[in-house]
């Protein structure tokens, strides 16, 4: 028994794996804290470019005094620039929309045109119909504004540990400088 209680002593007192132990113990917290710092960042970057893609798109259009179709497809392809090293032709898809009120009306939505890609539906309405703008946002008789609309298919790139697959979606609203872009030319 005298034994037993030495060699049980004699147990407790050893550090001499502790250090090992220890880190075995804090390694898989250490890993998952290391990639969901990795997966955070990437997100976080993602939704600012994707941000900056619908700022830039909107920021372009406006500054137009009319907008044809084979503009606006000239101009897509700045998103995909904005979107580096970020695939937006493939995960990426935007829809412009031109949103005119006039008197106490509801705003409708003059026109709108899609990307290429995987097609979305707008937020804001349809071509021709009245449009469902934020409801912090107002209109005057005689507004005519332009909205982007961006959306990313987002793939997390560490298999999915805190944020899993699927859709990104931000806008942006600039009212247009020169002239009034009703129509799509």
């Amino acid at each position: 028994m005298k034994n037993l209680k030495k060699i049980f002593r004699k147990f407790i007192r050893a550090d001499s794996g502790l250090a090992a132990v220890e880190f075995a113990l804090a390694l898989p917290l250490l890993i998952l804290l290391t990639f969901g710092t990795v997966e955070v960042t990437l997100y976080v970057l993602i939704t600012q470019k994707l941000e900056r893609v619908s700022l830039t798109v909107s920021d372009i259009v406006a500054q137009s005094s009319t907008i044809s179709t084979a503009q606006l497809d000239q101009i897509i392809p700045s998103a995909a620039q904005v979107m580096l090293p970020y695939n937006f032709s493939t995960d990426g898809y935007a829809i412009i929309s031109s949103i005119t009120k006039t008197g106490t009306n509801t705003p409708v939505i003059n026109w709108q045109y899609k990307s290429s890609g995987t097609a979305q539906a707008s937020h804001f309405g349809v071509a021709g119909g009245n449009a469902t703008m934020p409801s912090n946002f107002t209109m005057v008789d005689k507004d005519t504004v332009i909205v982007t609309e961006v959306f990313f298919n987002y793939k997390p790139v560490l298999f999915g540990i805190v944020y899993s697959s699927g859709q990104m979606y931000r806008y942006s609203i600039f009212k247009p400088r020169i002239g009034n872009l009703n129509v799509l030319g």
